[in-house]
């Protein structure tokens, strides 16, 4: 078989490489994206049906120019496709006695500007019914934060990615690659490729696609949880807004009710540590922990609330949480995004225009917090 040749290949088509697919598309460069399942999927990290997207960023204010870039990426992405994207319903981000959390968000919106609100616990409870917090918990709220539908989303990426010409191939598994001072060869079970440049994408694969950078990347095992709740409308988006609470125990997130989803509830912290080919996809009793239920029946006016639905979602987590965007360091043809540490949706059309940028113009620079270097 001949090889197939375009002037980039993505190697993974999940999140960021559809997105990376789609900004290089647009700018009018051939592109073939590999994936090894379907396009969308349950097995990597865009399972679940919702995403968070928010402004206020307790991860740090670095992050926050790129969360209202993504914002309105997402706006007009919507606005040209005509696919309802997101749902603004507000994010509240929580924090009991102790917990920096919320001011670490209020901080971040104070430094741009952005709308917000320092709550406490009661004035929490007196402006969203369903929360029953202690009056000396803090809270930000972010009233322009919502949720991002994930098969929308990726449709309508994919859907820009195809009429501009990219080619997907889906349940096509990359199972090497090579760089060479005149292109890069990847090769799957179907034949070989050719490109002048390779962006990998590969999510919690990518430590085994590339194992000769050692990169610090532990995948985590992340249950994901429905609950049914006898009053929907309470819980619904139009009453109920995202959330990231700290308990002193753990971090959990959760998303209102919408369309044929109940409460989401999931534990952002800890590192159930797994391997992507092995992990265990089934939800158990255990992982719905004796924290997670306190912190349901104390924090929230809900009476025995019914497990209704579960999936299994993965983290690919790096040592300080932040992500990996960079060049590959010893092969300047092959562009890496990975570390995603269980909040990077949000920003997928900025990455994937930071990548094919990285990808295409030598003159562009990795952001520092996210280059490689940083782990020495």
């Amino acid at each position: 078989m001949s090889e197939r040749r375009a002037d980039v290949i993505v190697v993974g088509g999940g999140t960021m490489g559809t997105a990376a697919g789609w900004a290089l598309a647009r700018r009018g460069h051939s592109v073939i994206v590999l994936e090894q399942f379907q396009h969308i999927h349950n097995f990597g990290s865009h399972s679940g049906h919702t995403r968070i997207f928010r402004h206020a960023y307790f991860e740090g204010p670095f992050y926050v120019p790129w969360t209202v870039e993504a914002d309105a990426a997402w706006v007009a992405l919507q606005e040209r496709t005509g696919i309802d994207l997101m749902v603004r319903c507000g994010c509240l981000d929580l924090a009991a006695p102790g917990s920096p959390h919320a001011q670490q968000a209020a901080r971040s919106a104070r430094a741009y500007d952005l709308p917000h609100e320092f709550l406490s616990g009661d004035e929490v409870g007196a402006r969203f019914p369903a929360w029953r917090l202690p009056d000396d918990w803090e809270a930000c709220f972010d009233p322009e934060a919502g949720i991002l539908l994930i098969e929308p989303t990726l449709r309508a990426l994919l859907t820009e990615f195809r009429a501009a010409g990219g080619v997907l191939h889906e349940n096509e598994r990359a199972l090497a690659w090579e760089s060479t001072a005149t292109g890069v060869t990847v090769k799957t079970a179907s034949g070989s490729y050719g490109a002048e440049r390779l962006i990998v994408t590969a999510g919690a694969w990518t430590s085994k696609l590339l194992a000769d950078l050692n990169l610090p990347l532990e995948v985590c095992r992340k249950p994901v949880m429905w609950f049914n709740t006898t009053d929907r409308q309470r819980f619904s988006s139009q009453s109920f807004p995202a959330f990231i609470a700290e308990n002193g125990v753990e971090h959990y997130y959760g998303l209102p009710a919408h369309g044929d989803d109940s409460l989401k509830i999931g534990i952002h912290s800890g590192r159930n540590l797994t391997d992507p080919d092995t992990i265990n996809r089934n939800v158990e009793p255990e992982d719905l922990t004796a924290d997670m239920r306190s912190f349901i029946d104390s924090c929230l006016d809900v009476a025995k609330p019914e497990l209704t639905a579960t999936s299994m979602c993965m983290y690919t987590m790096t040592p300080d949480e932040d992500f990996i965007l960079d060049r590959h360091p010893m092969q300047d043809r092959v562009t890496l995004a990975a570390g995603f540490s269980g909040h990077g949706y949000k920003f997928a059309p900025v990455i994937g225009e930071h990548l094919a940028d990285l990808a295409t113009k030598p003159a562009s620079l990795p952001r520092g917090e996210f280059a490689i270097s940083r782990f020495g």
